[in-house]
């Protein structure tokens, strides 16, 4: 039987289109000869380049250290992204012996829970044992932990671009990428996260796909499928995002197909990649494909933004938001014109190079899909662009050095081998003066230590059985600190029920007090029966704001954090509004007004707030000291926009609020501390930092 390979060649359309490529791509297509020095040399410069990721990172911890009272709570560094609180939690519960893969986590979504990862996180089995060999705490071991799993994926990208014949490309793509605004951001000093062994493992996997494609002997290639396997399987429980198993089994079976391997050496490294990197994973990543699509790529029909019944978070996170041109290229490379030279070039570098950039192309897609989905997806187009413009420099350099390379031609595989490394540095040189790149930011913490003193004070001074009813940013943290469940998090923030807690804090006190005491009830799996059977959203509102049973237990406790002034028009927005509190900084002026940054004056006497030239009658003027009312100005008009002040240095700061703004239960019981006795007791005020009630039980409620 013929090799389909052997008569799709002798295609005359296709040998045509085979001559034309090979013809266009001669002028690009030149890999690096190497010498007996060269892996030498390469070896130093990736080294090199990788400690220079790791010591930068350190440099980052060494400036927190400096200024203890911002970036550390006693001698407990501050983490610079929430799900940090997870990971370090389930190392905790790990130790413990209280981790129960696929069993219920009530802890982050009460009272219904959601699964614990099964296996656990390779991230919180890692620094569970670290924190067993060494015996330093948890927050410490984590934050130690950040350097190098940020820079281990630039070993990876010099080993893959050394395989394809261009060291050079490696050192520039691991320098660039790992200190571009997106990547260097997302894997910066307390960044305990998954992102730097994302990009490590899944250039691992295209290292391996390489190596096992270009293998002359098929024991190399069953070892290399088995390492590729094995790099899936580690990426699973480190990543738990099965669909990668499927990618880079196609793009390994396609890539074995065009190096001409032979079918049954095709049939059986697939076999051993399937199996090294778990059978059972492999089929349920056949169905991965279609929930990720779901929620990345907004037009299509099974989006679930389209088929929410409630407003959908993921529009309300910063980093699932699409990006515009310019945020992308601030994103990556800080430039233009050097923006699109890398791209161009990661095209050409792809194109001029098919067969050996192919193992690359899940990277590359991800890449790309930053210009339709999400701006998180740009830390996977920077190796493009960075790839793109080393590709540039080769083939300057061979042009540049070619005639050198004739005059002198016992020396010319010593100049190809130096000349593309030289130009590299001078590209990098050149980079880095010009600011192009994050080296020298210094992320901030995700909580304020002054917030994190009050969640702590939380986990000393309330009982036992406390649950916490609060917004999602802080749920991980708040469970991880204090032990106490939270009705949402990060991990379960996309569910009604986030919609639930939006609709009690933009409502009034009441609806607060009813809403919280329903969900903690388990009204949650009643609204989705309720959704279910196709009940409209002012119906199943209704239900939920008109409970009157109270809460069936003494432990809902309620805590505000000054994060959610900035994040209440995202909580208005799912709450099925369209209002934000407006924040400006107001000092005093002549005749009875204040002068207010954004171009708005206030005069006290009146009542008449100016903005941009429109005057608004405001109704009432609040004065709190420490977040508590100690003074009202009424005006003539009832009901319109109020204002409060807050005294700061040299000023006021101001908030402006519409009439339904000045009524919800977030504006009561934080900007104004004004509890409805019959609702809620006040516990603990750390004002502007955070206040904490006490949701009043059903026998105290009835004495109203």
């Amino acid at each position: 039987m013929a090799d389909i390979r052997q008569i799709v060649a002798k295609n005359k359309i296709i040998q045509l289109f085979s001559s034309k490529y090979n013809s266009i791509t001669a002028y690009m297509n030149f890999p690096t000869e190497h010498s007996k020095y060269s892996f030498i040399v390469f070896l130093i410069a990736s080294l090199a380049a990788f400690f220079i990721s790791v010591n930068a990172r350190y440099d980052q911890f060494d400036v927190w250290k400096e200024n203890k009272e911002q970036f550390f709570y006693e001698n407990t560094p501050m983490m610079t992204t929430l799900d940090a609180y997870k990971y370090i939690r389930h190392a905790k519960e790990l130790n413990a012996g209280k981790y129960v893969p696929a069993g219920d986590d009530i802890d982050i979504f009460y009272p219904e829970g959601v699964p614990f990862y099964d296996p656990a996180p390779l991230l919180s089995v890692i620094l569970a044992k670290i924190h067993n060999i060494t015996g330093v705490d948890y927050y410490n071991a984590a934050i130690n932990m950040v350097p190098w799993l940020g820079s281990f994926f630039i070993l990876a990208v010099c080993l893959y671009f050394y395989l394809a014949g261009y060291p050079a490309l490696g050192i520039i793509t691991g320098l660039l990428t790992t200190f571009a605004p997106v990547y260097y951001g997302r894997t910066a000093i307390g960044r305990f996260d998954t992102d730097g062994g994302n990009m490590f493992f899944l250039f691992l996997a295209s290292l391996f796909v390489l190596a096992a494609s270009k293998s002359k002997k098929e024991t190399y290639l069953y070892i290399f499928s088995a390492c590729l396997g094995l790099t899936m399987l580690a990426f699973q429980h480190f990543y738990n995002h099965i669909l990668f198993n499927l990618v880079y089994f196609v793009v390994f079976a396609v890539c074995l197909f065009i190096y001409n391997h032979k079918y049954k050496n095709i049939l059986l490294a697939s076999l051993i990649y399937i199996i090294s990197s778990n059978p059972l994973v492999f089929i349920d990543s056949l169905g991965a494909l279609a929930g990720s699509m779901a929620v990345y790529i907004p037009f299509l029909p099974n989006n679930l933004a389209s088929n929410s019944p409630v407003p959908w978070v993921y529009n309300t996170i910063s980093e699932a938001a699409a990006e515009s041109f310019s945020g992308i290229v601030n994103f990556t490379i800080q430039n233009t014109l050097l923006f699109i030279l890398g791209l161009t070039g990661g095209i050409l570098f792809f194109t001029a190079n098919i067969k050996k950039a192919l193992p690359l192309a899940p990277i590359f897609a991800m890449g790309f899909v930053t210009f339709i989905s999400s701006g998180r997806f740009a830390m996977f187009l920077m190796p493009v662009i960075a790839a793109g413009l080393g590709y540039i420099i080769y083939i300057a350099s061979h042009y540049i050095f070619r005639k050198l390379s004739k005059q002198y031609k016992s020396r010319s595989i010593y100049i190809n081998t130096f000349a593309p490394l030289l130009l590299a540095v001078m590209l990098l040189t050149g980079i880095f003066a010009a600011k192009l790149t994050a080296y020298n930011m210094v992320p901030a913490p995700s909580i304020n230590t002054s917030t994190y003193a009050l969640i702590d004070k939380m986990a000393k001074e309330l009982p036992d059985n406390s649950t916490i009813y609060t917004w999602w940013d802080y749920g991980l943290a708040i469970t991880d600190v204090t032990g106490f469940p939270v009705y949402h998090s990060g991990m379960s923030q996309s569910t009604p029920k986030t919609w639930m807690i939006a609709k009690s804090f933009t409502g009034s006190q009441e609806e607060l007090y009813n809403i919280s005491s329903y969900i903690a009830s388990g009204g949650y799996e009643e609204v989705q029966k309720m959704f279910k059977d196709n009940r409209t959203v002012d119906e199943v509102s209704s239900v939920m704001s008109s409970y009157d049973k109270g809460p069936e237990k003494e432990n809902i406790y309620i805590l505000f954090t000054f994060d959610m002034i900035q994040k209440y028009s995202a909580v208005s927005y799912l709450a099925g509004n369209a209002e934000s509190i407006i924040t400006t900084f107001c000092q005093p002026g002549n005749n009875n007004t204040l002068l207010c940054s954004n171009n708005i004056n206030i005069n006290v006497e009146t009542g008449m707030l100016t903005a941009n030239a429109n005057n608004i009658q405001l109704s009432k003027l609040m004065l709190t000291e420490n977040g508590r009312l100690t003074d009202t100005q009424t005006y003539s008009l009832q009901i319109g926009y109020s204002v409060i002040l807050l005294p700061a240095a040299n000023g006021f700061i101001t908030y402006i609020l519409s009439p339904s703004l000045l009524n919800s239960s977030f504006v009561q019981l934080f900007l104004l501390q004004n509890a409805d006795e019959k609702y809620f007791t006040p516990v603990m005020s750390q004002y502007p930092y955070g206040v904490v009630y006490k949701v009043n039980p059903i026998c105290l409620y009835k004495q109203y």
